[in-house]
């Protein structure tokens, strides 16, 4: 019997790899990122063809970096940046080389049409997605009507799954169930295309691939495959989940309650809920898990760690190149200057909307800002106001979520790139006032799918053996008091100033200094 698989998390602004075991153990790893294109400002894209060389690229590094003899390895799956979408031909090409990401924000101007069109609240009843611009029907809806010619040249509606799955080697075309969700036409009570959506926008149902559930076999690898990656013949492709699901199950986040944060590129905070009330989780997605019909609500913080990257290049740029040429991760290098300042960044508040906020305010004429600048203020302040900022920002959600009614069991899981910081995982614990706790393989998405692609392959029975076997805690941060009451006191300030800078209308003010094209 074989006894590895890969995990492959195709995320917004980067793709990792990873050959595991059956017990979680990252084996082999590799990391390869790719560039967001914005040929307008509000506008967010990725070359296909870009983002297919990464992908195939880091698997190929991935299995050699093991040192596994390949013919072990017995399938493969992937977690994607969900509602990020291509127009395909028929054979599954993307159509100008474009991927348009959840980040792109073209579609606000359609908004109200489309409310016109079906009414949002019962939209997202229907599908659990709440009626805001970052979703990718709404773009589906603003390329029919903008860009006709290459709507009507499209065969497909493809999710970034369905792409890759397609270039690796599967022979029709799919997408997976829990990914393409995050679209907004998918019917939470039947997890398939919804008729009364698509129809009310007039969008053509021959457009929507077949769909698959997570852990279904859906092919073979092609032999361009195998000659790259070193992979043989009869590696399972497995259908895998959307990210946060996938990260969500590589937490061990399956049960009622149960909790994490991810500070990635987005933030996200996710609660597992046994049987959601879709009528009473307005402006929260409410997905299912890779177990069908169990779902989790989800806030979700458009900007988030991507702050930090930002304020890397923008504020820490040349000891940033330092810190490259002495072969020190820049990161590393920014906690030192964090570390001179103090929880509070001595007075000073970012505001976490570089790209506007999610839930709960979905604001997308809400734009980043430093708060409570003095002379006496340093780097480490504004760097670690960043760090607080946008963990602040995911403590909004989570209060909102509460709010609903929702339990939060005690203690968190938190994921992410930020969370390799000693400093930030103190921070979350302290903003969030609950003991933390910290994964062994941190990139939670990878193991998640990579668990699939065991269940796929026969080798794990279900989620709950893939989160007993291969999901692994390591460290559990405790809250400190003293720094937990300064953050409720910065928390306080932080809705205040957004509350003030929008009710007061100086956004609006701000984004008519230069308006729109």
């Amino acid at each position: 019997m074989k006894k590895y698989v890969v995990g492959v998390d195709v995320g917004t602004t980067g793709t990792k790899a990873i050959v595991a075991d059956l017990t979680g153990r990252n084996l082999g790893s590799s990391y390869r990122d790719y560039p967001l294109i914005h040929p307008r400002p509000d506008w967010v894209e990725l070359s296909a063809a870009k983002l297919r060389e990464q992908v195939v690229t880091v698997v190929g590094e991935a299995v050699h970096n093991s040192g596994v003899d390949p013919s072990e390895i017995a399938s493969l799956s992937f977690s994607v940046q969900r509602s990020t979408f291509a127009l395909v031909d028929e054979h599954g090409e993307a159509l100008e080389d474009t991927f348009v990401v959840w980040l792109d924000q073209r579609g606000e101007e359609v908004l109200a049409e489309i409310g016109d069109l079906i009414d949002p609240d019962h939209r997202a009843r229907i599908s659990g997605m709440p009626s805001v611009a970052i979703f990718a029907i709404v773009k589906y809806y603003w390329l029919k009507k903008n860009r006709p010619d290459l709507y009507q040249r499209a065969a497909w509606f493809a999710s970034v799954d369905g792409y890759i799955m397609k270039q690796f080697g599967v022979d029709g075309f799919c997408n997976e169930v829990t990914s393409v969700q995050a679209a907004g036409m998918i019917d939470v009570r039947t997890m398939d295309w919804n008729g009364e959506i698509v129809d009310a926008l007039g969008l053509d149902r021959a457009k929507l691939p077949p769909l698959v559930k997570p852990g279904e076999v859906v092919g073979t690898i092609s032999a361009e495959i195998q000659q790259r990656t070193g992979l043989p013949a009869d590696v399972l492709i497995v259908a895998g989940a959307g990210d946060q699901q996938a990260g969500a199950l590589g937490a061990g986040v399956i049960s009622d309650g149960d909790v994490s944060i991810t500070m990635g590129t987005g933030g996200f905070v996710i609660v597992g809920v046994r049987d959601p009330d879709f009528a009473g989780f307005k402006g929260l997605m409410v997905s299912s898990t890779p177990n069908l019909g169990v779902f989790e609500v989800e806030g979700n913080q458009n900007s988030g760690a991507t702050c930090y990257r930002w304020v890397r290049d923008m504020v820490f740029s040349a000891e940033g190149q330092i810190a490259r040429d002495l072969e020190i991760d820049p990161y590393t290098f920014m906690d030192e200057y964090v570390g001179r300042s103090r929880p509070g960044a001595n007075g000073v508040l970012f505001s976490a909307a570089l790209f506007g906020t999610g839930y709960p305010t979905w604001n997308n004429d809400a734009s980043g800002a430093f708060l409570g600048l003095k002379p006496t203020h340093t780097r480490g302040d504004l760097l670690r106001s960043v760090m607080e900022g946008v963990t602040l920002e995911s403590r909004f959600m989570l209060e909102a979520v509460r709010s609903t009614g929702t339990r939060t069991n005690p203690l968190f899981t938190i994921t992410g790139g930020a969370t390799r910081s000693p400093i930030w995982r103190q921070v979350i614990a302290d903003v969030m006032g609950t003991p933390c706790r910290t994964l062994d393989v941190e990139d939670a998405a990878v193991i998640g799918v990579a668990g699939l692609a065991a269940i796929g392959a026969g080798l794990l029975e279900d989620v709950h053996e893939v989160a007993a076997r291969m999901v692994h805690y390591k460290d559990t941060i405790e809250p400190v008091p003293a720094n937990v009451a300064i953050y409720d006191r910065a928390f306080a300030a932080y809705k205040a100033a957004y509350h003030a800078l929008n009710d007061s209308g100086v956004y609006a003010l701000i984004n008519d200094i230069y308006p729109k094209e």
